[in-house]
């Protein structure tokens, strides 16, 4: 395993001070039909989904005590249910899972952990703003189920990209978006710095860590990208 030139500590402070929105629109290159959209649209989006969870963020803060995202959930009779199940799919690596039917918040517990151990030094959880990880994705994982369950359409359908071929169009959805604004739910709910997409530097960084720099550099770019246009 190639190991990066920095450590850390100082990818996350290099990144930290990241808008939201520049996240987000490095968060939507995930979706290959964001591709269509232009800079202004793709902006308008990820500015749609950043507002709407910190709007359902609001809304639950109204209601219930935000410090245990946990309670909500089963006061919105979400089952919160610890798993030690492998979290690990190829290249993806699981922390929650939102089922729908019954509602169920799945927590894998080993993949936790190994954040909580990086958080529970001062200068990384400190600088996220982030004592343990289990509240962050359970408040996550809260959205999904609001955005379900509510009577507007999904985000990732409210702003669906038209593909054309001759006489033909589809619509393909951008399911990015969600992620994004359960990022933005999870943050203003909690009281977060930052969006809680930087805790993907920490599990990079514990499986790859030239992985991590990478992600630092591609932030960057999302960074210099987004001032020029």
């Amino acid at each position: 395993m190639v190991q990066p030139d920095v450590s850390l500590v100082e990818l996350l402070r290099a990144v930290a001070d990241t808008p939201a929105e520049t996240l987000g629109l490095l968060m939507l290159t995930d979706d290959p039909a964001a591709a269509r959209l232009s800079i202004g649209s793709r902006r308008a989006a990820v500015r749609a989904a950043l507002d709407d969870g910190a709007a359902g963020a609001r809304g639950l803060a109204a209601r219930w005590d935000t410090s245990a995202p946990e309670a909500i959930a089963r006061s919105l009779g979400i089952a919160v249910v610890d798993s030690n199940d492998e979290a690990q799919f190829g290249s993806l690596l699981r922390y929650a899972e939102y089922l729908a039917d019954p509602p169920e918040i799945h927590l894998f517990r080993r993949a936790l952990a190994r954040l909580d151990r990086a958080l529970a030094d001062p200068a990384i959880g400190g600088l996220l703003g982030i004592a343990t990880s289990a509240p962050v994705f359970v408040a996550h994982e809260i959205y999904h189920h609001v955005e379900l369950t509510r009577a507007t359409l999904p985000l990732g359908r409210r702003h669906a990209v038209t593909a054309r071929f001759g006489p033909l169009r589809w619509r393909r959805r951008l399911p990015s978006l969600s992620e994004i604004a359960a990022g933005a739910c999870a943050q203003t709910l909690l009281g977060l710095p930052h969006h809680p997409k930087l805790l993907d530097m920490i599990a990079l960084y514990d499986n790859d860590p030239a992985a991590a720099a990478r992600m630092r550099h591609a932030v960057g770019a999302a960074a210099l990208a987004d001032t020029a246009s």
